[in-house]
This record gives structure tokens, C-alpha cells and sequence, in this order.
């Protein structure tokens, strides 16, 4: 907890600055006089993906894919904020080529002590510092190790003694909330969303330009709402021990899709009479001047009258859906060796499972108001093995349009779930 604490306001810490000065400052478009977050930012949501770094080896010859998880901005001059959650932006620091860290605004001046302090707290009791001063003679202190490791020229995996980092990285991506407090800035990051973390989703492609008299157009959205989650039985058993038999279990996928409300003005024009100059070789009908004799030609003229507002709530249907089960990693290790020890020839039957699609199906659609929802089944799934499932739900939007014009890109976003199944262990008889 110690720890947790400590982390919670060294990353406060992380205020960002610019490495070169610029004008405007860009981070302008981020932060306000008093440090609060400019209202103009879209607020882009929570984009989650699974790269490969993150992806880490455990004992038994098992691997864990963590979630990398940004909430993300975007600012009027199509710039985009990334906050990844703690566990997130460790990985990014242990590879800053891979996750995009290094090509950030201001990545490595921007609270780069603090960084490697950072990095220090969460891995530094973890790495085998001899081995490290063996290999490399060069690094007289652990901070000049991990400048290394942020600068991409050193790779620290090959050292790690130990596993229990990953408990104090879980622990802090179930807080995330909390330690969701560093900025990085990508400069024109929606017009290259494809090479910023998170990608395009939700990215907002920047309106036509209206008339200079109206204000520029708006777009807003709220968060998906998903949930993955086992609807019977109460308390499944592995296929086989169960009264109906391979009776497995049910999981369900929902997904709730606020609309992107889209806001813009239309330039309203009044037809007015009006008596402009004559062109040669038209014969004058009206006055101009303050004279009595025609100097002019009746004509019309559009005069701007006001800016109508309109407020456009956009759908964005859920486009694919897809659902897994995976057996975690502590209990397979339980079957490979605690129940393997007591239960001759016990192994693992099937440690992961294509939901949706694959054993399942998901139907979706849109009601008039812009909200979009989907729903998925994969229904009598065959667990064999006892343990904890690790159940994933992931979509991938539409995006939004209006008129022909892409207003925001797809968004992909995700959540996990668990589902327990049981086994009933006949008692050995000496």
C-alpha cells in the first residue's frame, strides 16, 4: 500500500513540459491558466488494445497479455492527449520505440527524472543488480541503467529475478483511476493517428470550415458501456460432473453506445433589395446616391442574419464484437502441479475458447435517438477444466458520418470479466 501511495503522487508529479519552444505553445491548447484541462478538448474516451510489449512471460511456461489502456483528448488543432493507466505507461517506459513513447511532444523532457524514478520503484527490487553491473560496467547507478532503458538503448527483461512486480502492476491497473496522471501530447496526432498509441479510434476528423461569421463546429461522446459476464448456471461445473450432462455454462456480451451529439451552426441569409452600380451598357433604374436621376441597377443582395444551431446525435453501431474465455495462468499451474501431485494424469483439456464468434452469435442495431446496442450469446460453452476464466469482450465501432462526411473514426474498445468453474475431487483411498 506503501507503495501505492508513493506512486500515486510521484505521478502527479509528471507535469508536462515542452522540449523546444514553439508558438504558440501547443501544450496551450491542453491546459488552462490554472492548470485545469482546457474544456475545448474532445474528450475522445478510454481506448484499450493488446500489444505485444505488452505481453510477459510467467513460470510454467505460461505468458500474460496485459491491457494497454489510454484515455485520450483531442484539441481543436487536432493534436491528441494520451493518459495511459500506470501499468500502461510502465510498459511504454520498459519499450519506448514499440509503444510510440519516444515519438511523443516533449517524451523526453517531460518529467524525465520522475520517470525513471518510476521505473526504479516498480521493477528496481525485481532486477538482479549484479548481473546488470556484470554486463554492463558503464552503468555506475540504477538511474543511469534506466536512463538507458527510456532512451531505447537498453532492454531490462533479460534481468528480472522475480514476478512479483506484476501483482503491484495489476494492483495499479485496478486502481487505475487513481494513477491515471501523466500527459503525453502527439502533435497533429489525428491527422497520423495510425502511429499514435490507442490508433485512430474515436479520433475526430476536424468539420469542414462554415462560414467565419458561425462558431466552429463541436463533437462529443461518452464511453461505451460493455459488460461480459456468465448468466448460468449459478455455479458451473466442468462438463461431465454436472446434472445435465455437458451441460457447460452461458456467457452474455452487452454493449450500450451513447450517441456522438455533433454540434453546428448554419449561416441563416435574408434576400434584401438592393441598388448597386450600373454596368456599361445598362440602362440605370434606381438611385444610389442622393441625387434625383437613376445612377444604378435594382438588384438583390444576401444579408447574413443569424446562426441557426443545430445539435446532431450521431450513431455508432457496433461493427464487430468479439468474445474469449482464456483459463488463467494460477490455475493452470494448480492442475499442472497442486492437482497433478494428488490426481494421476490430470492435464489441461482446453485453456481457451472463441466465444463470439465461434460458439456464439451477437445481433445490434441503433433507435432513433442515436443510442446503439448489441447483445451476444455463446451458450452450453464445454469448460473441462476447473479453475478461473478469464473472459474478454471487444467491439469495434462504425465510426460516425453526417451528411457524407466522416465526423469521428471507429473505436475500439474493451472489457474483461471472470467466470469460475468447479470440479468435484473424488477422495483418494490409500
Amino acid at each position: 500500500m506503501k507503495r501505492l501511495i508513493f506512486l500515486v503522487i510521484l505521478l502527479a508529479l509528471l507535469i508536462p513540459t515542452a522540449v523546444q519552444a514553439q508558438t504558440p505553445n501547443p501544450w496551450s491548447e491542453v491546459f488552462m491558466p490554472d492548470g485545469s484541462l482546457n474544456p475545448n478538448l474532445v474528450d475522445l474516451g478510454v481506448t484499450t488494445e493488446h500489444p505485444e510489449w505488452m505481453s510477459v512471460q510467467l513460470p510454467f511456461n505460461q505468458s500474460i497479455d496485459l491491457e494497454a489502456n489510454y484515455h485520450r483528448y483531442q484539441t481543436p488543432d487536432g493534436n491528441v492527449v494520451i493518459l495511459p493507466s500506470a501499468s500502461t505507461l510502465f510498459f511504454m517506459a520498459m519499450n519506448p520505440q514499440q509503444s510510440g513513447l519516444n515519438q511523443s511532444y516533449g517524451s523526453v523532457g517531460n518529467g524525465y527524472g520522475s520517470m525513471i524514478s518510476f521505473l526504479g520503484q516498480i521493477a528496481g527490487n525485481n532486477l538482479n543488480w549484479a548481473q546488470v553491473q556484470a554486463d554492463h560496467p558503464e552503468y555506475k547507478t540504477p538511474d543511469q541503467f534506466w536512463g538507458a532503458v527510456l532512451n531505447g538503448n537498453q532492454s531490462a527483461w533479460t534481468y528480472f529475478s522475480g514476478w512479483g512486480f506484476i501483482t503491484t502492476l495489476l494492483q495499479m491497473s485496478w486502481n487505475d483511476a487513481a494513477f491515471r496522471s501523466i500527459y503525453l501530447l502527439y502533435l497533429n496526432g489525428s491527422k497520423n493517428c495510425a502511429t499514435i498509441p490507442g490508433g485512430c479510434s474515436g479520433v475526430v476528423t476536424p468539420p469542414p470550415p462554415n462560414a467565419q461569421v458561425c462558431p466552429v463546429p463541436t463533437v462529443s461522446m461518452q464511453q461505451p458501456i460493455l459488460t461480459i459476464q456468465k448468466i448460468a448456471p449459478n455455479n458451473p461445473l466442468v462438463v461431465g460432473q454436472d446434472p445435465e450432462s455437458r451441460r457447460g455454462a452461458d456467457v452474455e456480451a452487452k454493449v450500450t453506445i451513447p450517441p456522438v451529439i455533433f454540434t453546428w451552426w448554419e449561416a441563416i441569409y435574408e434576400e434584401h433589395d438592393t441598388c448597386r452600380p450600373a454596368n456599361y451598357g445598362e440602362t440605370p433604374n434606381c438611385i444610389r446616391g442622393e441625387g434625383k436621376v437613376n445612377d444604378g441597377m435594382k438588384d438583390k443582395e444576401m444579408v447574413f442574419k443569424e446562426c441557426l444551431k443545430h445539435v446532431e446525435h450521431l450513431p455508432d453501431a457496433v461493427a464487430t464484437l468479439q468474445a474469449s474465455a482464456a483459463l488463467d495462468g494460477a490455475s493452470q499451474g494448480w492442475i499442472m502441479g497442486k492437482l497433478g501431485q494428488t490426481h494421476y494424469e490430470a492435464y489441461i483439456h482446453q485453456a481457451n475458447f472463441k466465444l463470439i464468434p465461434g460458439l456464439g452469435n451477437w445481433t445490434g442495431g441503433c433507435d432513433g435517438g442515436g443510442t446503439c446496442t448489441a447483445t451476444g450469446w455463446a451458450l452450453r460453452i464445454p469448460f473441462a477444466d476447473p479453475g478461473t476464466f478469464n473472459l474478454r469482450l471487444d467491439i469495434l465501432t462504425t465510426g460516425t458520418h453526417f451528411q457524407g462526411i466522416a465526423i469521428t473514426q471507429p473505436r475500439k474498445v474493451g472489457v474483461d470479466g471472470t467466470l469460475q468453474v468447479y470440479v468435484t475431487l473424488p477422495a483418494l483411498i490409500p
